[in-house]
């Protein structure tokens, strides 16, 4: 009878899809998000691995601005080296944008049907 509750709590805790290591991954996402907090940048752990850096915005965004963003360039600087030197120096594999319209740039180790549909990790 006692290892029915304790059956129920792993049963739950697999139906969450809790991956344990994604506390770095996650954590490291939720600093850099605060330092992009002013140019309204949400960015988070994705990916099945949780090692792709995902960034969104409510806006529309185009080449330049992706890329002064991942460089770290023009008005883009709240991290030195910008998102590309965060990813490496936290052991991201990837980065990828997504806007509100649906445009979607990648770099590094993704696919742009894993970026399509990875999910977020928590």
């Amino acid at each position: 009878m006692n290892r029915l509750p304790a059956l129920g709590i792993l049963i739950l805790l697999l139906a969450c899809e809790i991956h344990p290591a994604a506390e770095r991954p996650v954590a490291a996402a939720h600093t850099l998000g605060q330092r992009y907090a002013t140019q309204k940048l949400q960015i988070h752990a994705a990916g099945d691995d949780c090692l792709i850096l995902l960034i969104r915005t409510k806006t529309a965004l185009d080449n330049t601005t992706v890329e002064s963003i991942h460089y770290g360039t023009g008005e883009h600087r709240a991290y030195d080296g910008g998102i590309q030197q965060f990813a490496e120096d936290r052991g991201f594999r990837a980065v990828a944008y997504k806007d509100a319209e649906g445009g979607l740039w990648t770099y590094g180790a993704i696919t742009r049907d894993e970026a399509k549909s990875m999910p977020i990790c928590r």
